[in-house]
């Protein structure tokens, strides 16, 4: 399994039960991941492993259910990557 899609797995988890992912989602799970819930990896880690999700050709709603469509989710995982970085960076 890449090393990415432990991550990203936990990442969409929080969100299975989320009506939107919008910008408030976002900001949510991007608090739980700064404040260390969604484990221990160092930030720099955790903003790589996302821009290798988004990179990544496979279907990133793929592991787990998932009631959210993968464009959803890729736009999703862009924002938070984006909160993560603040706005300083890029997922490509």
């Amino acid at each position: 399994m890449d090393e990415w899609r432990g991550f990203t797995n936990k990442v969409l988890y929080c969100v299975q039960f989320t009506a939107r992912l919008d910008a408030a989602e976002a900001a949510r799970v991007g608090g739980l991941i700064a404040d260390g819930l969604l484990g221990d990896d160092p930030p720099a880690d955790r903003t790589r492993m996302l821009r290798e999700a988004l990179r990544s050709p496979e279907e990133l709603t793929a592991g787990d259910w998932q009631p959210h469509g993968e464009r959803e989710v890729r736009g999703f995982l862009t924002a938070l990557l984006t909160v993560l970085t603040d706005g300083a960076d890029s997922p490509a």
